[in-house]
């Protein structure tokens, strides 16, 4: 049937198997952004260099899926352009955290805060048009775009509280990816039985 003769829920239900193959990708990002994020919180005072490099590795690692994300089958062209935007943004993001770690605090908490709107902007497009897992993904992207905000506002804090603050961002963004992953899974697992 192509897509021009299916129904829009039709189209959705095409949206989520084609997602539901991959919810593992969704599993992995979660549980680096939970780990990174639990290193972050647990080790406050490690050297400003150690928390740039797990923050790069961060943005590298989730833009590289938002860009995979970009090319699944069933995206909307706009969604499609957004998910590539992000991910191409957040690696650009990533590679320059790595070059200013060494130079500037206040630069790369600029860039951190910076990356987080863009991916808190994503998350909130998502939530928005698509119908299932809308609440998760909305308030996911609040969230970014709140750590985002606080982190562009206040550039110069202290290096501790950077770390907490990201850190803190890090878990409750994992924690979220985490659990779209398995309401993707038992989606797909639905969709398929049916």
């Amino acid at each position: 049937m192509s897509t021009a003769t299916q129904s829009p829920q039709q189209m959705e239900d095409n949206v989520l198997a084609e997602i539901g193959k991959h919810w593992g990708v969704a599993l992995v990002l979660g549980i680096v952004s939970l780990v990174i994020g639990i290193i972050a919180v647990a080790w406050p005072a490690a050297t400003i260099v150690v928390i740039a490099i797990l923050l790069a590795i961060w943005l590298l690692v989730s833009g590289i899926f938002e860009i995979i994300r970009a090319f699944g089958h069933g995206l909307s062209g706009g969604m499609r352009a957004l998910l590539l935007i992000t991910g191409v943004l957040s690696i650009f993001v990533g590679i320059l955290a790595f070059r200013s770690a060494f130079e500037a605090v206040e630069i790369l908490s600029i860039f951190i805060g910076i990356a987080f709107l863009f991916r808190g902007f994503g998350a909130l497009f998502m939530g928005i048009e698509s119908k299932n897992g809308r609440g998760w993904n909305i308030f996911g992207g609040i969230v970014m775009l709140i750590g985002g905000i606080v982190v562009l506002t206040w550039p110069g804090m202290s290096l501790v509280t950077l770390a907490w603050v990201s850190g803190i961002w890090l878990v409750v963004i994992g924690i979220f990816e985490i659990v779209a992953a398995f309401r993707i899974r038992s989606m797909h697992n639905k969709l398929a039985s049916a």
